[in-house]
Protein backbone atom coordinates (compact mmCIF):
# COMPACT_ATOMS: atom_id res chain seq x y z
CA UNK A 1 0.00 0.00 0.00
CA UNK A 2 1.41 3.37 -0.99
CA UNK A 3 2.47 5.56 1.92
CA UNK A 4 1.12 8.88 0.51
CA UNK A 5 -2.34 7.37 0.23
CA UNK A 6 -2.07 6.02 3.75
CA UNK A 7 -1.10 9.46 5.02
CA UNK A 8 -4.35 10.83 3.61
CA UNK A 9 -6.49 8.65 5.87
CA UNK A 10 -8.37 10.35 8.68
CA UNK A 11 -7.29 7.69 11.18
CA UNK A 12 -3.58 8.34 10.66
CA UNK A 13 -4.05 12.11 10.64
CA UNK A 14 -6.02 12.00 13.88
CA UNK A 15 -3.41 9.69 15.38
CA UNK A 16 -0.64 12.14 14.48
CA UNK A 17 -2.58 15.08 15.88
CA UNK A 18 -3.40 13.37 19.16
CA UNK A 19 0.12 11.95 19.44
CA UNK A 20 1.65 15.42 19.05
CA UNK A 21 -0.79 16.79 21.62
CA UNK A 22 0.03 13.91 23.99
CA UNK A 23 3.78 14.44 23.54
CA UNK A 24 3.41 18.17 24.22
CA UNK A 25 1.39 17.59 27.38
CA UNK A 26 3.71 14.84 28.59
CA UNK A 27 6.80 16.98 27.96
CA UNK A 28 5.30 19.80 29.98
CA UNK A 29 4.46 17.33 32.75
CA UNK A 30 7.96 15.84 32.69
CA UNK A 31 9.53 19.30 32.80
CA UNK A 32 7.36 20.23 35.76
CA UNK A 33 8.19 16.92 37.47
CA UNK A 34 11.92 17.37 36.89
CA UNK A 35 11.84 20.98 38.12
CA UNK A 36 9.87 20.15 41.28
CA UNK A 37 12.04 17.07 41.95
CA UNK A 38 15.21 19.13 41.48
CA UNK A 39 13.91 21.76 43.86
CA UNK A 40 13.13 19.07 46.40
CA UNK A 41 16.54 17.45 46.04
CA UNK A 42 18.29 20.82 46.28
CA UNK A 43 16.38 21.59 49.44
CA UNK A 44 17.35 18.23 50.93
CA UNK A 45 20.99 18.76 49.99
CA UNK A 46 21.05 22.23 51.50
CA UNK A 47 19.46 20.97 54.71
CA UNK A 48 21.95 18.09 54.90
CA UNK A 49 25.02 20.21 54.29
CA UNK A 50 23.86 22.95 56.66
CA UNK A 51 23.23 20.41 59.39
CA UNK A 52 26.64 18.77 58.86
CA UNK A 53 28.41 22.13 58.81
CA UNK A 54 26.54 23.24 61.92
CA UNK A 55 27.67 20.14 63.80
CA UNK A 56 31.30 20.82 62.85
CA UNK A 57 31.03 24.44 63.94
CA UNK A 58 29.63 23.29 67.29
CA UNK A 59 32.77 21.15 67.74
CA UNK A 60 34.93 24.17 66.95
CA UNK A 61 32.97 26.55 69.16
CA UNK A 62 33.05 24.19 72.12
CA UNK A 63 36.57 22.67 71.87
CA UNK A 64 38.68 24.63 69.42
CA UNK A 65 40.69 23.88 66.28
CA UNK A 66 42.33 20.57 67.22
CA UNK A 67 39.04 18.70 67.95
CA UNK A 68 37.69 20.19 64.69
CA UNK A 69 40.71 18.76 62.85
CA UNK A 70 40.05 15.33 64.35
CA UNK A 71 36.33 15.52 63.55
CA UNK A 72 36.99 16.54 59.93
CA UNK A 73 39.65 13.83 59.53
CA UNK A 74 37.35 11.15 60.89
CA UNK A 75 34.43 12.17 58.78
CA UNK A 76 36.52 12.64 55.63
CA UNK A 77 37.54 8.99 55.72
CA UNK A 78 33.96 7.75 55.30
CA UNK A 79 32.42 10.85 53.72
CA UNK A 80 33.07 10.03 50.02
CA UNK A 81 30.75 7.06 50.29
CA UNK A 82 28.06 9.45 51.50
CA UNK A 83 28.88 12.16 48.96
CA UNK A 84 30.49 14.63 51.38
CA UNK A 85 33.86 16.32 50.85
CA UNK A 86 35.77 18.30 53.53
CA UNK A 87 38.74 20.60 53.63
CA UNK A 88 40.22 22.47 56.59
CA UNK A 89 43.25 24.66 55.77
CA UNK A 90 45.40 27.23 57.53
CA UNK A 91 45.78 30.82 56.52
CA UNK A 92 48.61 29.92 54.15
CA UNK A 93 46.55 27.06 52.52
CA UNK A 94 48.27 24.25 54.41
CA UNK A 95 45.84 21.32 54.66
CA UNK A 96 44.94 20.37 58.23
CA UNK A 97 42.28 17.75 57.42
CA UNK A 98 39.87 16.69 54.69
CA UNK A 99 39.60 14.69 51.51
CA UNK A 100 39.85 17.50 48.93
CA UNK A 101 43.29 17.87 47.37
CA UNK A 102 43.49 21.66 47.72
CA UNK A 103 41.46 24.78 48.34
CA UNK A 104 39.38 25.82 45.30
CA UNK A 105 39.59 29.15 43.52
CA UNK A 106 38.95 31.86 46.08
CA UNK A 107 36.76 33.84 43.67
CA UNK A 108 34.09 31.14 43.59
CA UNK A 109 33.67 30.82 47.37
CA UNK A 110 31.60 32.99 49.70
CA UNK A 111 32.25 32.89 53.46
CA UNK A 112 28.78 34.03 54.55
CA UNK A 113 27.82 30.64 56.02
CA UNK A 114 25.12 30.01 53.35
CA UNK A 115 25.02 27.24 50.75
CA UNK A 116 26.28 28.21 47.28
CA UNK A 117 27.13 26.19 44.19
CA UNK A 118 30.80 26.36 43.25
CA UNK A 119 32.93 25.00 40.42
CA UNK A 120 35.43 22.33 41.42
CA UNK A 121 38.17 21.10 39.11
CA UNK A 122 38.06 17.36 38.58
CA UNK A 123 41.52 16.98 40.15
CA UNK A 124 40.31 18.46 43.46
CA UNK A 125 37.99 15.51 44.14
CA UNK A 126 39.38 12.19 45.34
CA UNK A 127 39.22 9.15 43.09
CA UNK A 128 38.28 11.06 39.93
CA UNK A 129 34.59 10.68 40.71
CA UNK A 130 33.68 13.23 38.07
CA UNK A 131 35.04 13.11 34.54
CA UNK A 132 34.83 16.86 34.20
CA UNK A 133 34.57 19.94 36.36
CA UNK A 134 31.72 19.65 38.85
CA UNK A 135 29.26 22.33 39.95
CA UNK A 136 28.37 21.34 43.51
CA UNK A 137 26.67 22.90 46.52
CA UNK A 138 29.13 24.00 49.18
CA UNK A 139 29.33 26.00 52.41
CA UNK A 140 32.47 27.73 53.76
CA UNK A 141 33.49 29.77 56.75
CA UNK A 142 36.60 31.63 57.74
CA UNK A 143 37.70 30.75 61.31
CA UNK A 144 39.75 32.80 63.74
CA UNK A 145 43.49 32.95 63.04
CA UNK A 146 42.75 32.80 59.29
CA UNK A 147 41.98 29.06 59.01
CA UNK A 148 39.10 28.07 56.68
CA UNK A 149 36.60 25.23 56.60
CA UNK A 150 34.90 24.02 53.38
CA UNK A 151 32.15 21.40 53.10
CA UNK A 152 31.03 20.20 49.65
CA UNK A 153 28.06 17.95 48.99
CA UNK A 154 28.02 15.48 46.10
CA UNK A 155 24.84 15.32 44.03
CA UNK A 156 24.46 11.68 43.12
CA UNK A 157 20.71 12.25 43.45
CA UNK A 158 20.89 14.25 40.23
CA UNK A 159 22.03 11.10 38.50
CA UNK A 160 18.91 9.36 39.77
CA UNK A 161 16.77 12.18 38.43
CA UNK A 162 18.59 11.97 35.14
CA UNK A 163 18.06 8.24 34.94
CA UNK A 164 14.36 8.63 35.75
CA UNK A 165 14.03 11.36 33.12
CA UNK A 166 15.78 9.21 30.54
CA UNK A 167 13.47 6.32 31.38
CA UNK A 168 10.42 8.55 31.00
CA UNK A 169 11.68 9.90 27.67
CA UNK A 170 12.32 6.38 26.42
CA UNK A 171 8.82 5.42 27.53
CA UNK A 172 7.46 8.46 25.71
CA UNK A 173 9.28 7.41 22.53
CA UNK A 174 7.85 3.90 22.86
CA UNK A 175 4.33 5.29 23.34
CA UNK A 176 4.73 7.53 20.27
CA UNK A 177 5.97 4.58 18.21
CA UNK A 178 3.08 2.37 19.33
CA UNK A 179 0.57 5.17 18.65
CA UNK A 180 1.95 5.71 15.15
CA UNK A 181 1.93 1.95 14.52
CA UNK A 182 -1.70 1.77 15.63
CA UNK A 183 -2.50 4.76 13.39
CA UNK A 184 -0.94 3.00 10.40
CA UNK A 185 -2.87 -0.19 11.16
CA UNK A 186 -6.13 1.72 11.59
CA UNK A 187 -5.47 3.64 8.37
CA UNK A 188 -4.88 0.41 6.46
CA UNK A 189 -8.06 -1.11 7.91
CA UNK A 190 -10.10 1.97 6.96
CA UNK A 191 -8.62 1.95 3.46
CA UNK A 192 -9.62 -1.71 3.03
CA UNK A 193 -13.19 -0.91 4.05
CA UNK A 194 -13.32 2.18 1.84
CA UNK A 195 -11.83 0.27 -1.08
CA UNK A 196 -14.63 -2.28 -0.77
CA UNK A 197 -17.19 0.54 -0.90
CA UNK A 198 -15.35 2.09 -3.84
CA UNK A 199 -15.33 -1.18 -5.79
CA UNK A 200 -19.05 -1.58 -5.22
CA UNK A 201 -19.66 2.00 -6.36
CA UNK A 202 -17.59 1.41 -9.51
CA UNK A 203 -19.55 -1.72 -10.37
CA UNK A 204 -22.83 0.11 -9.80
CA UNK A 205 -21.69 3.02 -11.99
CA UNK A 206 -20.82 0.42 -14.64
CA UNK A 207 -24.48 -0.60 -14.65
CA UNK A 208 -24.70 -3.51 -12.20
CA UNK A 209 -27.36 -2.22 -9.79
CA UNK A 210 -27.52 -5.56 -7.98
CA UNK A 211 -24.18 -4.95 -6.23
CA UNK A 212 -24.22 -4.14 -2.49
CA UNK A 213 -21.61 -2.82 -0.08
CA UNK A 214 -20.06 -5.69 1.96
CA UNK A 215 -21.08 -5.81 5.63
CA UNK A 216 -18.40 -7.26 7.93
CA UNK A 217 -20.73 -8.23 10.76
CA UNK A 218 -18.80 -6.21 13.36
CA UNK A 219 -21.79 -3.88 13.83
CA UNK A 220 -19.49 -0.85 13.82
CA UNK A 221 -20.04 2.53 12.18
CA UNK A 222 -18.80 1.23 8.82
CA UNK A 223 -21.37 -1.56 8.92
CA UNK A 224 -24.05 0.99 9.80
CA UNK A 225 -22.95 3.14 6.84
CA UNK A 226 -22.84 0.10 4.56
CA UNK A 227 -26.34 -0.92 5.63
CA UNK A 228 -27.68 2.57 4.94
CA UNK A 229 -25.98 2.62 1.56
CA UNK A 230 -27.43 -0.79 0.75
CA UNK A 231 -30.89 0.40 1.75
CA UNK A 232 -30.40 3.42 -0.49
CA UNK A 233 -29.24 1.21 -3.36
CA UNK A 234 -32.23 -1.07 -2.93
CA UNK A 235 -34.50 1.96 -3.00
CA UNK A 236 -32.75 3.30 -6.11
CA UNK A 237 -33.04 -0.09 -7.78
CA UNK A 238 -36.75 -0.21 -6.99
CA UNK A 239 -37.22 3.36 -8.27
CA UNK A 240 -35.35 2.65 -11.49
CA UNK A 241 -37.31 -0.55 -11.98
CA UNK A 242 -40.47 1.45 -11.38
CA UNK A 243 -39.33 4.07 -13.89
CA UNK A 244 -38.76 1.38 -16.50
CA UNK A 245 -42.16 -0.09 -15.72
CA UNK A 246 -43.77 3.35 -15.87
CA UNK A 247 -42.10 4.04 -19.20
CA UNK A 248 -43.35 0.75 -20.60
CA UNK A 249 -46.83 1.28 -19.19
CA UNK A 250 -47.03 4.89 -20.36
CA UNK A 251 -46.04 3.79 -23.85
CA UNK A 252 -48.65 1.03 -23.70
CA UNK A 253 -51.51 3.10 -22.24
CA UNK A 254 -50.91 6.16 -24.41
CA UNK A 255 -50.43 4.23 -27.61
CA UNK A 256 -54.16 3.57 -27.92
CA UNK A 257 -55.44 7.18 -27.56
CA UNK A 258 -52.62 8.55 -29.73
CA UNK A 259 -53.34 5.91 -32.40
CA UNK A 260 -57.06 6.65 -32.23
CA UNK A 261 -56.43 10.39 -32.61
CA UNK A 262 -54.19 9.85 -35.64
CA UNK A 263 -56.50 7.38 -37.33
CA UNK A 264 -59.53 9.52 -36.67
CA UNK A 265 -57.89 12.62 -38.09
CA UNK A 266 -56.63 10.67 -41.11
CA UNK A 267 -60.07 9.21 -41.83
CA UNK A 268 -61.73 12.58 -41.33
CA UNK A 269 -59.41 14.19 -43.88
CA UNK A 270 -59.89 11.51 -46.57
CA UNK A 271 -63.02 13.21 -47.91
CA UNK A 272 -65.09 16.30 -47.40
CA UNK A 273 -67.57 15.96 -44.54
CA UNK A 274 -70.35 18.07 -43.07
CA UNK A 275 -69.94 20.21 -39.96
CA UNK A 276 -71.55 17.67 -37.62
CA UNK A 277 -69.04 14.95 -38.56
CA UNK A 278 -66.12 17.36 -38.06
CA UNK A 279 -67.46 18.38 -34.66
CA UNK A 280 -67.95 14.75 -33.63
CA UNK A 281 -64.34 13.93 -34.64
CA UNK A 282 -63.06 16.91 -32.66
CA UNK A 283 -65.08 15.89 -29.59
CA UNK A 284 -63.64 12.37 -29.72
CA UNK A 285 -60.14 13.82 -30.15
CA UNK A 286 -60.61 16.12 -27.15
CA UNK A 287 -61.84 13.16 -25.09
CA UNK A 288 -58.73 11.15 -25.96
CA UNK A 289 -56.54 14.18 -25.24
CA UNK A 290 -58.22 14.61 -21.83
CA UNK A 291 -57.44 10.97 -21.09
CA UNK A 292 -53.77 11.55 -21.84
CA UNK A 293 -53.72 14.76 -19.74
CA UNK A 294 -55.28 12.94 -16.79
CA UNK A 295 -52.72 10.18 -17.14
CA UNK A 296 -49.80 12.60 -17.16
CA UNK A 297 -51.24 14.58 -14.23
CA UNK A 298 -51.67 11.38 -12.24
CA UNK A 299 -48.07 10.38 -13.04
CA UNK A 300 -46.79 13.80 -11.95
CA UNK A 301 -48.81 13.80 -8.71
CA UNK A 302 -47.66 10.28 -7.85
CA UNK A 303 -44.03 11.19 -8.52
CA UNK A 304 -44.31 14.31 -6.34
CA UNK A 305 -45.87 12.34 -3.51
CA UNK A 306 -43.23 9.60 -3.77
CA UNK A 307 -40.48 12.22 -3.79
CA UNK A 308 -41.73 13.73 -0.52
CA UNK A 309 -42.48 17.14 -2.05
CA UNK A 310 -45.32 17.68 0.44
CA UNK A 311 -43.14 17.45 3.57
CA UNK A 312 -42.73 21.21 3.90
CA UNK A 313 -46.49 21.82 3.65
CA UNK A 314 -47.69 19.61 6.52
CA UNK A 315 -50.31 21.44 8.59
CA UNK A 316 -53.00 20.25 11.04
CA UNK A 317 -55.87 18.67 9.09
CA UNK A 318 -59.27 17.90 10.64
CA UNK A 319 -60.06 14.46 9.22
CA UNK A 320 -63.64 14.56 10.50
CA UNK A 321 -64.32 17.75 8.60
CA UNK A 322 -62.55 16.37 5.52
CA UNK A 323 -64.72 13.22 5.57
CA UNK A 324 -67.91 15.29 5.84
CA UNK A 325 -66.92 17.60 3.00
CA UNK A 326 -65.87 14.75 0.68
CA UNK A 327 -69.06 12.88 1.54
CA UNK A 328 -71.20 15.90 0.68
CA UNK A 329 -69.24 16.33 -2.57
CA UNK A 330 -69.67 12.70 -3.70
CA UNK A 331 -73.23 12.11 -2.51
CA UNK A 332 -74.73 13.56 -5.74
CA UNK A 333 -72.18 11.55 -7.80
CA UNK A 334 -73.20 8.34 -6.05
CA UNK A 335 -76.91 9.09 -6.45
CA UNK A 336 -76.43 9.76 -10.15
CA UNK A 337 -74.84 6.30 -10.45
CA UNK A 338 -77.75 4.73 -8.57
CA UNK A 339 -75.79 4.20 -5.37
CA UNK A 340 -76.20 5.15 -1.71
CA UNK A 341 -73.33 6.84 0.14
CA UNK A 342 -73.36 6.70 3.93
CA UNK A 343 -71.02 8.94 5.96
CA UNK A 344 -69.73 8.46 9.52
CA UNK A 345 -67.29 11.28 10.39
CA UNK A 346 -67.11 10.71 14.14
CA UNK A 347 -65.53 13.12 16.63
CA UNK A 348 -63.01 15.77 15.44
CA UNK A 349 -59.59 14.19 14.86
CA UNK A 350 -56.56 16.18 13.68
CA UNK A 351 -53.44 14.84 11.97
CA UNK A 352 -50.49 16.69 10.38
CA UNK A 353 -50.80 16.61 6.62
CA UNK A 354 -51.53 18.26 3.31
CA UNK A 355 -55.28 18.76 3.09
CA UNK A 356 -55.54 18.92 -0.70
CA UNK A 357 -53.57 15.67 -1.19
CA UNK A 358 -55.56 13.88 1.49
CA UNK A 359 -58.76 15.07 -0.19
CA UNK A 360 -57.44 13.77 -3.52
CA UNK A 361 -56.66 10.39 -1.94
CA UNK A 362 -60.21 10.13 -0.53
CA UNK A 363 -61.62 11.30 -3.87
CA UNK A 364 -59.68 8.61 -5.75
CA UNK A 365 -61.04 5.93 -3.41
CA UNK A 366 -64.61 7.21 -3.81
CA UNK A 367 -64.17 7.43 -7.60
CA UNK A 368 -63.14 3.76 -7.68
CA UNK A 369 -65.98 2.77 -5.37
CA UNK A 370 -68.55 4.55 -7.55
CA UNK A 371 -66.98 3.18 -10.76
CA UNK A 372 -66.90 -0.48 -9.74
CA UNK A 373 -70.07 -0.81 -7.60
CA UNK A 374 -73.19 -2.00 -9.47
CA UNK A 375 -76.31 0.15 -9.38
CA UNK A 376 -78.30 -0.25 -6.21
CA UNK A 377 -75.21 -0.80 -4.10
CA UNK A 378 -74.16 1.03 -0.94
CA UNK A 379 -70.94 2.91 -0.24
CA UNK A 380 -69.54 3.84 3.19
CA UNK A 381 -67.15 6.64 4.07
CA UNK A 382 -66.11 6.35 7.73
CA UNK A 383 -63.60 7.70 10.22
CA UNK A 384 -62.83 5.22 13.02
CA UNK A 385 -60.67 6.18 16.01
CA UNK A 386 -58.67 3.42 17.68
CA UNK A 387 -55.93 3.03 20.29
CA UNK A 388 -53.19 5.29 18.92
CA UNK A 389 -54.58 5.10 15.39
CA UNK A 390 -57.34 6.57 13.27
CA UNK A 391 -58.67 4.83 10.17
CA UNK A 392 -60.22 6.53 7.15
CA UNK A 393 -62.33 3.79 5.54
CA UNK A 394 -64.08 3.52 2.15
CA UNK A 395 -66.30 0.46 1.61
CA UNK A 396 -68.15 -0.65 -1.51
CA UNK A 397 -70.16 -3.66 -2.65
CA UNK A 398 -68.42 -4.14 -5.99
CA UNK A 399 -66.30 -7.05 -7.27
CA UNK A 400 -63.47 -6.39 -4.82
CA UNK A 401 -59.81 -7.29 -5.30
CA UNK A 402 -58.52 -10.85 -4.86
CA UNK A 403 -56.12 -11.12 -1.92
CA UNK A 404 -53.22 -12.29 -4.10
CA UNK A 405 -53.58 -9.19 -6.30
CA UNK A 406 -53.78 -6.57 -3.54
CA UNK A 407 -50.04 -5.88 -3.41
CA UNK A 408 -49.99 -5.27 -7.18
CA UNK A 409 -52.72 -2.65 -7.34
CA UNK A 410 -50.49 -0.19 -5.43
CA UNK A 411 -48.13 -0.17 -8.40
CA UNK A 412 -48.50 2.34 -11.19
CA UNK A 413 -50.46 1.41 -14.32
CA UNK A 414 -51.58 -1.91 -12.86
CA UNK A 415 -55.13 -2.78 -13.88
CA UNK A 416 -56.73 -6.13 -13.12
CA UNK A 417 -58.14 -8.15 -15.98
CA UNK A 418 -61.61 -8.09 -14.41
CA UNK A 419 -61.91 -4.29 -14.74
CA UNK A 420 -60.04 -3.57 -17.96
CA UNK A 421 -63.30 -2.77 -19.70
CA UNK A 422 -63.71 0.18 -17.36
CA UNK A 423 -62.14 3.54 -18.21
CA UNK A 424 -58.98 4.32 -16.24
CA UNK A 425 -55.19 4.37 -16.25
CA UNK A 426 -54.24 2.28 -13.20
CA UNK A 427 -52.73 5.22 -11.32
CA UNK A 428 -55.43 5.97 -8.73
CA UNK A 429 -54.43 3.52 -6.00
CA UNK A 430 -50.68 4.07 -6.55
CA UNK A 431 -51.25 7.79 -5.90
CA UNK A 432 -53.31 7.01 -2.79
CA UNK A 433 -50.52 4.74 -1.53
CA UNK A 434 -47.87 7.43 -2.16
CA UNK A 435 -49.92 10.08 -0.34
CA UNK A 436 -50.52 7.73 2.59
CA UNK A 437 -46.83 6.91 2.93
CA UNK A 438 -45.84 10.56 2.87
CA UNK A 439 -48.27 11.16 5.76
CA UNK A 440 -46.82 8.26 7.76
CA UNK A 441 -49.99 6.25 7.10
CA UNK A 442 -50.57 2.78 5.68
CA UNK A 443 -52.89 1.77 2.83
CA UNK A 444 -54.65 -1.53 3.54
CA UNK A 445 -57.19 -3.67 1.68
CA UNK A 446 -59.76 -5.98 3.28
CA UNK A 447 -62.63 -8.09 2.01
CA UNK A 448 -66.01 -6.38 2.52
CA UNK A 449 -68.06 -9.50 1.62
CA UNK A 450 -69.03 -8.46 -0.98
CA UNK A 451 -66.86 -5.68 -2.24
CA UNK A 452 -63.67 -4.02 -1.05
CA UNK A 453 -62.81 -2.26 2.19
CA UNK A 454 -59.96 0.23 1.75
CA UNK A 455 -58.28 1.66 4.88
CA UNK A 456 -55.87 4.56 5.29
CA UNK A 457 -54.49 4.04 8.81
CA UNK A 458 -52.85 7.04 10.51
CA UNK A 459 -50.73 6.87 13.66
CA UNK A 460 -51.87 9.41 16.29
CA UNK A 461 -49.73 8.33 19.26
Amino acid sequence: MKLPRLLQTSALRLTLQYTLLYVLVLCIALAALFWSSSRYVDAQLEADIEQEFSSLMQVFDSAGVQPLVEAVSGRAQVAPDEGRYYLLVTKDDRILAGNLTKWPDEASISFDGDVHNIWLDENLLPGNLYKDDAYLPAIARELPAGSRLLLVRGVEQDNVLREVSEFLLESLAAVVFIALLMGVMMGRAILRRMDAIGRTASEIMAGDLSQRVPVSGRNDEFDALAQRLNNMLERIEVVLAGMREVTDNVAHDLRSPITRIRNRMEVTLLERRDEAEYRDAMKQTIKDADTMVRTFNAILQTAQANAGAIRADLLPVDLSKLVREMGELYTPVAEEAGLTLRIESGAPITVPGHRDLLAQAVGNLLDNAVKYTPRGGTLYLELIAGDGTVELVVEDSGPGIPEKERHRVKQRFVRLDSVRQKEGNGLGLSLVDAIARQHGATLLFEDNEPGLRVIIRFQTA
